[in-house]
């Protein structure tokens, strides 16, 4: 059995993540296991998703000894040149989605994506993965969800991905596609070390 510790401040994260790798695991039962860590670390600035992310799992490699994985995610609204992007969790804190809205306005133009990079360290390697989706951003902002869920609404959704249940939202979610990727290559990389 070998483990890989998620690392986030984001526990709603490591859910989706678990409930995807769950069943990812049950059709090809493999000996691995996701475990959640929390340790404290500060976040880089940097206009790079990526470079954000490989320093988050350095960092976290460094706390916890362990293989580890994090993600960094972004929102990336077009008619807003890109913003929130990189910095999606500050404008979150600070502007929630009220603020993403009201800089919207009553523009028809709302097209945005959802952006997921997944690094991996184990204190020689790091790799990253990244996965995208497309929508556009609501005019109302729904009940339920979390993060910038309740304004997000997927291509080809009439529902925000706070609304969609949970096996829905790991279909077609950025987080899920990015971490198909890592579990793919990760399964690869451990099968290799097995055989």
């Amino acid at each position: 059995m070998t483990f890989v510790y998620f690392a986030s401040s984001n526990e709603n994260k490591f859910l989706e993540i678990q409930s995807l790798f769950d069943v990812e695991n049950k059709e090809n039962k493999e000996n691995v296991k996701i475990l959640f860590s929390s340790p404290a670390i500060k976040e880089i600035q940097s206009d790079s998703i990526i470079e954000v992310a490989e320093d988050k799992a350095k960092k976290a490699f460094s706390i916890i000894k362990r293989p580890v994985i994090v993600e960094d995610d972004g929102l990336f609204i077009e008619e807003l040149n890109g913003f929130p992007g990189v910095y999606s969790s500050f404008a979150f804190k600070t502007i929630g989605n009220k603020g993403i809205l009201s800089l919207l306005g009553n523009n028809e133009k709302r097209r945005a994506r959802f952006l997921s990079v997944f690094s991996f360290f184990d204190g020689n390697t790091i790799e990253t993965f990244g996965g995208e989706t497309a929508g556009h951003i609501a005019t109302e902002i729904f009940p339920s969800g979390w993060g910038f869920d309740p304004i997000f609404k997927p291509e080809d959704e009439e529902l925000t991905y706070g609304e969609l249940n949970l096996q829905r939202k790991n279909d077609i979610s950025h987080r899920s596609k990015a971490f198909r990727q890592f579990l793919k290559w990760y399964k690869l990389k451990y099968n290799h070390h097995n055989n």
